[in-house]
């Protein structure tokens, strides 16, 4: 139920990034009929996107065949989504699959959109606002891209690792009665030195 309203919150915004960007929309039409899998594998997750003339549809099963795979880590989807320029082999940790000229042609496609994000800010902010806001993200980019890696991918690394050292709500609770224990064996052991 919940990937199912995700995945429907999710075309719903690829549509409207989509409508911001003409260019793309129309050049995805011939993919119209392609179904792309999508795998990540850090958290678990997959789904198809189906592109067709009237955008794209998203899916969390499909019993056909489908005509490219996308498969990695979230960190490198999220690498994938900042670097347009560079080819997707290019990505290390992302797997991609499939059939050569959908995968030459939705690489094209990727490598060549231009959204229009302050459109998308201003509708959501205002003019003003939107403008300003548009204005920092431009310079917090500029400043990142010498950098080597994107914040986001740094931060989707972050979070990878973070999660793997996280304790689990049992090993908390146990850390607690064992800190519990320890603190009345000192108080006891004090209660004994006091009295000698």
């Amino acid at each position: 139920m919940m990937k199912t309203a995700f995945l429907a919150f999710l075309e719903t915004r690829i549509n409207q990034l989509l409508k911001l960007d003409p260019v793309t929309a129309e050049a995805l039409k011939f993919l119209d009929g392609s179904v792309i899998h999508f795998v990540c594998l850090q958290p678990d997750f997959d789904c198809y996107v189906f592109l067709d003339s009237l955008g794209v549809r998203c899916a969390g099963w499909h019993e056909g065949s489908v005509d490219a795979t996308l498969q990695g880590p979230l960190s490198r989807f999220i690498a994938l989504a900042a670097d347009r320029t560079s080819s997707w082999g290019a990505i290390k940790g992302l797997d991609v699959s499939g059939d050569q000229a959908v995968l030459a042609s939705l690489e094209s496609v990727h490598q060549k959109m231009e959204l229009d994000w302050e459109g998308l800010i201003c509708e959501q902010v205002g003019p003003v606002a939107g403008h300003s806001l548009a204005e920092g993200l431009r310079l917090i980019g500029s400043t990142l891209s010498g950098s080597g890696q994107t914040l986001s991918s740094h931060a989707a690394i972050y979070l990878e690792d973070a999660l793997k050292v996280v304790p689990c709500e049992p090993e908390v609770n146990a850390f607690n009665r064992e800190v519990d224990s320890l603190s009345k064996a000192v108080d006891r052991l004090s209660q004994r030195l006091s009295k000698s």
